[in-house]
């Protein structure tokens, strides 16, 4: 049975993205005073006793948005109400029931929507009882639930509510939170410098508008995800905030934070994928981002947005192929895909390309194989002298997949040059497998019984 969906909603600065916070017990969503911080839908499953459901947290809605995104967002919220099994509406309990209360509350009630209103910022309970509880029934909703996120007051109670309204009204998910099933999802970050068309990207994949677009940069503070299912498989795409350089963003800022968020995001990806704007082509940002993505052994492809804008496009490929070697020689094993998202061009090619990075991440190369293959690399290509001594390498074998990691068993185990050792990721591209979009660990290690006292293993 699908996950039933909780929605919290709210005007702005009432607590929600603190009350989500607690409820999923991390922080997930950016809190900050100021109203309006949390502009994305995001979302955490969560088990609570035997019943397992999909926490969303939206971003503040405005009786009279003062701008297109602010009108777009309290769209979106609106427009999934339908989609959703319950609503947790929050309000402030410290400066009472105000206008835009009434306005989101008429709404609710016109969809029908199934409600659970909480009183957040309830610290003293005594003075909600005496002051607000009777104006609360105003809204239609009951009594509601005083709760205080900050000082995790009242949260079980939410929390067993919530649970138990899920289960008198049939809508609960007795299946725990699934980690196999998790594993077997691709997740995807896309990731790039501020106002490249991530965001529109991300929406012409998933076929909504998930997240807000807008050309303002910087519109995206949240990184937001969607499961999409295609075929046999199923990718969680990770919308993530446009990263600046580090000179430009002030400490404890609301970017700071966001910018914390899509390396986290990448961190907990498979796959990454780097958007360029084909106008401005590479820069040192983008070549710092994708950085990130290969250290830590994510698969990367390269999205050359806004293709559409280029002039002469259909004759400029093998031009843009060649700037892609020279400017990110590092990530050079990665696929390319020119893409357009307002034209949709380059979508199925970026699907496609997930599919096979993910695919080289899990691949395991024979034993048998891979020393063929260093048999006949050394012997084109010796290895240098080091020491007085000849460098030798016994035998390799791989240990690990997400990312492939290959142990290569040498006399001189810490003494193997940069450039050698790159030699040797070429060897495995070339002679084996080209491991499309994977990037290519290598460990040395002396061989147990020539230095059985050498343990220590160098990871690189």
């Amino acid at each position: 049975m699908e996950k039933p969906t909780v929605l919290i909603i709210g005007k702005p600065n009432v607590g929600k993205s603190t009350l989500f916070n607690r409820m999923i017990g991390e922080r997930k969503s950016i809190v900050h005073d100021m109203p309006g911080v949390t502009r994305d839908n995001v979302s955490s499953t969560i088990q609570w006793d035997d019943i397992s459901f999909t926490l969303v947290d939206t971003c503040g809605i405005f009786e009279q948005p003062e701008d297109n995104i602010e009108e777009r967002q309290k769209k979106i919220i609106f427009e999934s109400l339908k989609d959703v099994s319950l609503v947790i509406f929050v309000i402030d309990g410290k400066i009472g029931l105000t206008s835009e209360d009434y306005h989101i509350a008429d709404y609710l009630r016109k969809t029908n929507s199934k409600v659970i209103l909480v009183i957040n910022k309830a610290e003293n309970f005594e003075k909600y009882e005496l002051e607000m509880k009777p104006e609360i029934y105003s809204l239609g909703f009951g009594e509601g639930i005083p709760v205080s996120a900050e000082h995790n007051k009242n949260i079980f109670t939410l929390m067993d509510t919530i649970a138990n309204t899920l289960k008198t009204s049939g809508l609960n998910s007795e299946e725990s939170v699934d980690s196999e099933k998790d594993s077997e999802e691709i997740k995807v970050s896309i990731v790039g410098r501020p106002n490249v068309g991530k965001s529109s990207l991300f929406n012409s994949i998933i076929g909504s508008e998930r997240a807000i677009v807008s050309e303002i940069p910087g519109t995206t503070r949240d990184a937001i995800d969607h499961l999409v299912t295609m075929g046999d498989n199923t990718f969680r795409f990770i919308d993530t905030a446009g990263m600046r350089k580090k000179s430009t963003i002030h400490y404890g800022s609301i970017e700071m934070f966001s910018i914390s968020r899509t390396i986290n995001a990448i961190e907990k990806s498979d796959v990454v994928i780097l958007v360029v704007d084909s106008t401005e082509g590479i820069t040192q940002q983008d070549k710092s981002i994708i950085g990130i993505a290969e250290k830590r052994g994510k698969g990367t492809i390269i999205a050359f947005n806004k293709w559409d804008l280029v002039s002469n496009n259909h004759q400029r490929k093998e031009e843009f192929f060649n700037y892609f070697e020279k400017e990110l020689y590092f990530v050079n094993y990665s696929p390319l895909v020119f893409t357009s998202a307002p034209k949709r061009w380059g979508i199925q090619e970026l699907i496609t390309a997930i599919k096979e990075v993910e695919k080289s991440r899990n691949k395991k190369i024979p034993t048998s194989a891979l020393n063929a293959a260093l048999e006949k690399y050394t012997l084109v290509t010796p290895p240098p002298i080091k020491k007085g001594k000849r460098i030798k390498f016994y035998y390799a074998t791989q240990v690990g997949t997400k990312p492939p990691v290959f142990v290569f068993y040498s006399n001189l185990p810490y003494d193997i040059p940069k450039y050698y050792q790159q030699g040797l990721r070429n060897m495995i591209r070339n002679y084996i497998d080209p491991f499309i979009g994977s990037p290519i660990f290598l460990k040395f290690e002396a061989r147990k019984n020539e230095e059985t006292s050498k343990t220590k293993q160098k990871t690189l």
